[in-house]
């Protein structure tokens, strides 16, 4: 009986002076808790006079729409189905397009005095993450995509055997423009026939409209290595790796 009376009362306030307060003499909004509000079923946001708001998905999250509207249910991008580093774009979390990827055999090309085009890493196909599916990799050739416009971090750490006092160049190519767009040289100083890591730390925008790949060219022949080995063990030696920053 008490709730009845209770509930009729809070209807007759409400429809008298259409703002209720609960702790407050002066409510600002339709209904206004100044307290704590303990929820022990669903939550349910959006609707209308006719049908029930939305109480969500597992996983999802509550994100406000702004003043005057109502809040939807979100689901946090690539999470949690996604394998990479969540990063915010533009104030929305997103997972970020990562590509990770090592050498499983040697590769051998022809050296190209005066060349204009770099050749395509071949046999760069361990893929050891390749979250959006925009990498391709064979025995010959690679390519990949970025899936946005932005900022995006390279890694490349290649093993070159060549001629002693050349200078290997490794990077990558935007496909669309026959230009690099990241890359290193340096003097081979090793020994010829001997082994000498290339390193590639960077950072460059990246368009969603090209097609880019890892390539590396020199004038004298030359051979990628994909594993590092010695008396005491072996490894996987040749990686690279692009992500999106922003």
């Amino acid at each position: 009986m008490k709730k009845t009376l209770f509930l009729l009362t809070l209807s007759i306030y409400a429809a008298t002076y259409a703002q209720v307060g609960i702790g407050t003499s002066t409510p600002q909004k339709t209904l206004h808790v100044n307290g704590s509000l303990q929820v022990t079923n669903e939550l349910n946001v959006g609707g209308n006079s006719t049908t029930a708001g939305s109480a969500g998905l597992i996983g999802q999250v509550l994100k406000s729409n702004g003043p005057g509207a109502a809040p939807s249910w979100q689901t946090l991008a690539g999470v949690p189905t996604s394998t990479g580093t969540v990063i915010a774009v533009n104030g929305q979390f997103l997972v970020a397009q990562e590509i990770t990827v090592q050498m499983t055999a040697d590769m051998t090309a022809a050296g190209s005095p005066g060349a204009t085009v770099a050749n395509p890493i071949g046999n760069l196909n361990n893929e050891i993450i390749d979250n959006e599916n925009l990498y391709t990799g064979t025995a010959a050739t690679n390519s990949f995509k970025v899936s946005a416009d932005g900022v995006y971090q390279v890694n490349m750490n290649v093993q070159i055997s060549t001629a002693n006092g050349t200078s290997p160049v490794i990077g990558i190519w935007n496909n669309n423009t026959g230009l690099w767009v990241a890359r290193v040289n340096d003097t081979y100083a090793a020994p010829t026939g001997g082994l000498q890591t290339y390193t590639l730390i960077t950072s460059i925008p990246m368009q969603a409209a090209n097609t880019y790949s890892f390539r590396a060219i020199n004038t004298q022949e030359y051979t990628l290595k994909y594993s590092s080995s010695g008396s005491t063990g072996s490894g996987p030696i040749t990686q690279v790796s692009v992500r999106r920053l922003k």
